[in-house]
């Protein structure tokens, strides 16, 4: 096993989800430490259990599935950045009043965990050459990484919070939208 490959390929996997784990802490100002946790564990879960999939699906769908996954992650961080958008200008208009805290909710949380590891699923494809215990090895290194990573942004971005609070939403909507034409360019180039 290439070492240095691995340590390239988790860095490079763990970046979407630790870049929406930060915009999640700017958002949600005051999270509790368990909740970042348990947004990491679920982005690293999901980086894991996204390319395990796509090593065990092989070949035989390869082709049918590889066309539509950088769609299918544009459509969905799409959506959240448009949601994202539209909070925000609620949030604007109602800036004379007391705004509430943004809260995430378990669901947009899930979301957001399969829309940054969708594009996981074809690294299993990519490593259909290697046995089994060294893929699951190379996927759970990635999953490690994606969690630390995505912990550490999102406990430094909500250190931020308060200084970035009012362009929060649009942040996050630009990151979402950003990300999503990534992986979308990413998978058509």
């Amino acid at each position: 096993m290439n070492w240095i490959n691995v340590i390239l390929t988790s860095l490079s996997m763990s970046v979407d989800a630790m870049t929406i784990s930060a915009v999640d802490g700017l958002q949600e100002k005051n999270m509790r430490k368990t909740k970042t946790i348990s947004i990491a564990l679920l982005f690293g879960l999901m980086q894991f259990l996204m390319p395990v999939i796509g090593y065990f699906i092989g070949y035989s769908f390869k082709d049918a599935l590889e066309a539509y996954i950088p769609w299918i992650a544009f459509a969905l961080l799409s959506l959240l950045g448009i949601k994202s958008f539209i909070d925000w200008l609620k949030d604007r208009k109602k800036e004379k009043e007391e705004v509430k805290e943004a809260c995430l909710k378990p669901s947009e949380i899930f979301v957001q965990g399969i829309a940054t590891s969708i594009d996981a699923l074809c690294i299993g494809f990519v490593y259909l050459d290697l046995n089994i215990p060294d893929a699951i090895l190379e996927f759970a290194i990635i999953g490690i990484t994606t969690f630390a990573l995505s912990f550490l942004t999102g406990i430094f971005s909500n250190k931020l919070a308060d200084k970035l609070e009012k362009w929060a939403g649009l942040i996050a909507a630009i990151v979402f939208v950003c990300i999503g034409l990534k992986i979308l360019l990413d998978g058509i180039l």
